[in-house]
């Protein structure tokens, strides 16, 4: 059982000037009722203000609303009831951890919102499966790190994730450890690098021994889903590359596609 999906997710020049990408709007619009649930505001059973009320309240678009709500109910926060308005169900997300990506700026809201321990971290020269997964040339230095992300708050494992980072970065290894937030904005702030491009590809594949070590599943026919991301600048270079191996049954990734125009 494979399959693969591979996305681009370019970066909006203006947001590369910036310290780090903006954050969407409708992304804070979803941080806020999400804190607002969970921090009993709007208890479980409740109802969600109605899209126009959340419109005024944030001065937002109906669109903007829209994509906050969906966001809340893929992570099992709420349920949206035709013609009864929005439930909330849970005070925690749901146990199916649930992505969706359009943009750098919401990978980087992705790293604020989990956490990331590095288990080890040394250098080494790729072997040839590696390189090839990474998109770059066998043999060559990289420092290779090894970590577990888990969601904030009950501190479940998501991922196990490698993070491979070329020899010319490698003077940020002291760094890596206290940074909270996505590692390619710790490299382009100290490094004077931009990242112009993100290619993400998506596979299924039996269930490696390093995760099931970590969600604790023996299970013959657990598969995970990996996604594999490298970080591009504008020349087409690799600046970093990551391996999140997910379990498949635990996870979802989301892709909104919309017709051309004409």
């Amino acid at each position: 059982m494979e399959q693969d999906q591979a996305a681009d997710l370019t970066r909006d020049p203006a947001a590369a000037a910036a310290d780090g990408p903006e954050i969407p709007r409708y992304l804070q619009v979803f941080q806020e009722i999400r804190d607002r649930i969970s921090d009993g505001l709007y208890p479980v059973g409740s109802l969600v203000p109605t899209e126009a009320e959340l419109c005024a309240e944030f001065a937002v678009s109906r669109y903007t609303v829209r994509e906050a709500l969906r966001r809340l109910v893929e992570q099992g926060y709420v349920e949206r009831r035709q013609g009864s308005g929005t439930h909330v169900l849970s005070a925690e997300p749901g146990s199916i951890f649930s992505q969706s990506m359009r943009s750098l700026s919401e990978l980087f809201q992705y790293a604020l919102d989990t956490d990331f321990r590095i288990h080890a971290m040394e250098m080494e020269r790729l072997d040839e499966p590696t390189a090839r997964l990474i998109g770059t040339e066998p043999a060559e230095p990289w420092l290779h790190i090894h970590g577990v992300r888990s969601a904030q708050g009950d501190g479940a494992p998501i991922s196990y994730t490698e993070v491979f980072v070329p020899e010319r970065f490698a003077w940020l290894q002291d760094e890596f450890p206290n940074c909270h937030g996505p590692f390619y904005a710790l490299i382009e702030q100290r490094a004077r690098v931009t990242v112009t491009e993100t290619l993400q590809t998506i596979t299924a594949l039996p269930m490696p021994p390093e995760s099931r070590r970590l969600f604790d599943d023996t299970r013959p026919e657990a598969h995970v889903l990996r996604v594999v991301r490298r970080y591009l600048d504008r020349k087409g270079r690799p600046l970093i590359a990551s391996v999140n191996d997910h379990p498949a049954d635990r996870y979802s990734y989301t892709m909104r596609i919309k017709r051309d125009g004409g």
